[in-house]
């Protein structure tokens, strides 16, 4: 997320990372029976693109049988005091709220300065509750530091949606250089920490993002997709589609990443 938005890579960068896909579908490297349930059987994208309808800038989604319709925010310091009122009553159901982020240059960990008020705020207005951590770990030790920070943060909270790992390689920051199996390692050991403190992760990513990841540390973990198109091409399930990051909402002051929960839809 960048502190602020996700960044959605270059045309060829996806068109790469669909073509590893298919090859991995092909060949069935270490898909187990659970993976293949949650695979496209040719290979190409999990879900019917023409069951997914926009309505002034909102995507659901109906193939006939199941039907997915709840829109979500997520949301950090940069969008500064929200009226969570006002972004309940223009139908936003649930929110993934940053509770805190490591440094991209020098590694420090710090907090999200407005999480405690928007999660107390958002609650009070009905919506539901996921947390996300923008993660600049350079190894597994600082992946496992990472989640502690963040159990501490969340001290027991309620969250109806799951803590997000948010990995984003940019150049110049501090993980530019990490390998593909390291990055699997670190994502792995985050959201085994997460889950292990009692809450449930899920992996943020564009699909560059999510085909780096060695499905054999990952595979047991949601995934939330960011892809500014008519749906996700991804093959393999995802949990949260992210569609837009200029999204408009009452309440908010600034443009906001838009979501879709997919979680219950299930393409047979």
């Amino acid at each position: 997320m960048m502190n602020r938005a996700h960044t959605y890579r270059t045309p060829l960068g996806v068109v790469l990372a669909l073509l590893c896909s298919l090859l991995l579908c092909l060949a069935g490297c270490g898909l187990g029976a659970g993976d293949a349930a949650e695979l496209s059987q040719d290979g190409g994208p999990y879900f019917d693109a023409a069951s997914f309808t926009q309505s002034e800038g909102r995507y659901t989604y109906d193939d006939g049988t199941s039907v997915a319709r709840k829109t979500g925010v997520d949301v950090s310091d940069y969008q500064e005091a929200i009226d969570w009122h006002a972004v309940a009553a223009d139908g936003i159901d649930f929110a993934f709220i940053r509770v805190g982020f490591r440094g991209n240059t020098e590694g420090g960990l710090y907090p999200d300065r407005y999480f405690d008020a928007n999660y107390a705020q958002a609650r009070e207005a009905g919506v539901e509750c996921g947390a996300y951590f923008f993660s600049q770990a350079i190894s597994v030790e600082e992946a496992r530091e990472e989640a502690a920070f963040v159990l501490g943060l969340l001290d027991g909270r309620r969250l109806e949606y799951p803590v997000a790992f948010d990995y984003e390689a940019e150049p110049g920051t501090r993980i530019a250089e990490v390998s593909d199996q390291m990055a699997s390692q670190i994502a792995g050991a985050f959201c085994d920490a997460i889950r292990n403190g009692g809450y449930e992760p899920i992996i943020y990513g564009n699909t560059y993002d999510l085909m780096r990841l060695d499905r054999s540390y990952v595979e047991d973990y949601r995934l939330w997709c960011a892809e500014y198109d008519d749906g996700p091409s991804y093959a393999r399930k995802v949990s949260v589609w992210q569609y837009a990051n200029d999204g408009s909402v009452a309440g908010i002051n600034t443009l906001v990443d838009l979501n879709l929960d997919l979680s219950n839809v299930v393409v047979r």
